[in-house]
């Protein structure tokens, strides 16, 4: 029987927490990324056992709460429920809107994700956010595993559309309608990305190396690498993708176990999965089948 979401369960706070601390996937690449200060005060406020003791069932409320009325399914959606959650629990910030639609003469321009005002500054800032997971492709190239995104694409969208949205004439005047003067902004690119098994070769230097520790490979190599070691291995429902302890696990399988569940099953798509000891997680990466790499080659 599959590893299910009912075996695996997503522990919220600690996504919340990695949601505020985990590393953009990049850096540079002339984005205005949030600056770690900034991060460590989120982090350090929200690690705080009484704010945490104060805070978690909520934080568990208002996303069973969301599931059930509008499409927060997709990871997407969640990390920015996490982080409208932090806005609007962490006293240096207020939360004015989110996901806040621009449309001007019956086309929709654009939408900000977070319109927040940073209190200590008294600044209006608008903020970018995604969390992305990329397989590395041919080298240079960073493919979703679902092949429908790409870490390059994903760039040159924020960088030239979504940030510079707000200087677009029609923009502007419709945020000064509504009283909106944005004084700074801020991208937030999270994630992980995943690396061939027993790749070594050269990252480019817009590439975090924080980020990269983890791999993909098809079923016979994930066996071939792994058929020996000792770990006990679950599949990682979306939910999971986030922090390392950002769940708990009822049942486990050995190497060989589920390499057999997936052959039975004829993987249609890339598996996430984590190897574990019996206190923690070691390994993680992605399971892909066969067809996989060649047509992600065909999406670049």
């Amino acid at each position: 029987m599959a590893i299910d979401s009912v075996k695996v369960q997503a522990d919220h706070w600690a996504n919340l927490l990695w949601a505020l601390s985990a590393p953009d996937i990049v850096r540079g690449s002339g984005l205005p990324w949030l600056p770690a200060q900034r991060r460590t005060e989120l982090v350090e406020y929200f690690s705080s056992e009484n704010v945490s003791t104060r805070l978690a069932s909520q934080l568990h409320d208002e996303l069973q709460n969301a599931d059930r009325h509008r499409s927060a399914s997709r990871l997407g959606v969640y990390f920015e429920n996490l982080w409208a959650f932090a806005f609007a629990h962490h006293p240096h910030y207020e939360l004015l809107y989110r996901n806040l639609p621009l449309r001007a003469a019956g086309r929709t321009l654009g939408e900000l994700d977070f319109v927040v005002r940073h209190r200590p500054t008294d600044h209006i800032e608008h903020w970018e956010v995604a969390v992305k997971f990329y397989l590395q492709v041919s080298g240079e190239y960073w493919v979703g595993p679902g092949l429908r995104d790409r870490l390059d694409i994903k760039l040159a969208r924020m960088r030239e559309h979504q940030l510079p949205l707000i200087r677009q004439p029609a923009a502007r005047e419709l945020l000064q309608r509504q009283n909106i003067l944005i004084n700074r902004q801020w991208a937030l690119m999270p994630g992980r990305l995943f690396r061939p098994l027993d790749e070594t070769g050269h990252l480019h230097a817009t590439i975090n190396p924080d980020t990269c520790h983890y791999w993909w490979g098809q079923l016979d190599e994930f066996l071939f690498h792994f058929g020996g070691q000792p770990l006990r291995w679950i599949r990682l429902p979306k939910r999971t993708w986030l922090a390392d302890s950002g769940y708990r696990v009822s049942h486990s399988d050995s190497c060989d176990a589920l390499a057999g569940k997936l052959r039975e099953e004829e993987m249609h798509g890339p598996v996430c999965v984590a190897g574990m000891d019996t206190e923690r997680e070691l390994s993680r990466g992605f399971i892909v089948p066969d067809s996989w790499y060649d047509d992600a080659l065909a999406t670049i």
